[in-house]
């Protein structure tokens, strides 16, 4: 018998995508999993995990996680391009904290979206890297 599912994850990475793109109108490419980006700054979300918060006979609550990276691809970053750096890294997390609760495509909603904490400079000389962990909680798979 063929089990009737919502692919929960592509749902929510549609909206998270939108959200971001929507904000920066292509001035900041946003690619998803491991596809390989083009250009010098761009987000790359990456879907790293969920974990049971609530299960019952009706439904169930997970908690979502996924990776935002925010490339800059310059070998030396000067002042000016940091004070760029740091000015996006504000409005994306003025962005997600504006966004707290969000409605799906399957008309159920996300909640308790945040950025749960920041690492600056996750690169290497070459480049310098921005790493998000967002997450977010969904009820779901509702019988």
């Amino acid at each position: 018998m063929a089990v009737s599912f919502t692919n929960n994850w592509k749902n929510i990475l549609d909206k998270l995508e939108n959200t971001l793109r929507t904000e920066f109108k292509g001035a900041l490419p946003v690619y998803r999993g491991n596809k390989a980006p083009a250009g010098s700054t761009y987000l790359q979300l990456i879907p790293s995990g969920s974990e049971l918060l609530e299960y019952n006979v009706t439904s169930e609550t997970r908690e979502f996680t996924i990776q935002i990276l925010y490339y800059f691809l310059e070998a030396n970053v000067k002042d000016s391009a940091l004070d760029h750096i740091l000015r996006t890294v504000s409005r994306i997390e003025a962005l997600i904290h504006d966004n707290v609760t969000v409605a799906l495509a399957d008309g159920t909603n996300i909640h308790n979206c945040r950025m749960q904490s920041t690492e600056l400079n996750a690169g290497d000389e070459d480049m310098y890297i921005v790493e998000w962990e967002w997450k977010c909680i969904h009820q779901g798979n509702f019988a």
